[in-house]
């Protein structure tokens, strides 16, 4: 009895060295094969803005994930690494107020009466 208990511990052992050892080749081929992210500068002149946070589809649009680091004289700045790729995006000042950056090269209609800015990554 002991040596099937014994048998069936080893062969478990293995069984579970060698697909953790997949898994962790998997992840490393998955981690070389990704694309190389470009660092992306988005600023925005607002001297009344108390916080200005940048939105898009890169970030699902979320209000409360890139907050702009004020620089002064009204000046906010932000550095985002994104792969290459078209990008729609907007700035929200003081978590009510949505604006299109008016040194966009690029717009779109964002459906509501108003423009999305566009960044194209390369």
């Amino acid at each position: 009895m002991w040596f099937r208990m014994l048998v069936v511990a080893v062969v478990a052992f293995f069984v579970g060295k060698f697909y953790g050892q997949k898994e962790i080749e998997e992840e490393l081929y998955e981690e070389k094969s990704c694309v190389p992210k470009k660092s992306v500068v988005f600023e925005h002149q607002d001297k009344n803005a108390k916080k200005v946070v940048l939105t898009g589809d890169f970030n699902n649009w979320d209000i409360n994930s890139d907050q702009l680091f004020d620089l002064g004289d009204g000046n906010w700045s932000i550095t985002m690494f994104l792969e290459p790729g078209r990008y729609e995006y907007k700035f929200v000042v003081d978590d009510t107020e949505w604006i299109a950056d008016p040194n966009a090269k690029e717009f779109v209609d964002d459906g509501y009466g108003g423009k999305r800015s566009v960044v194209v990554v390369q």
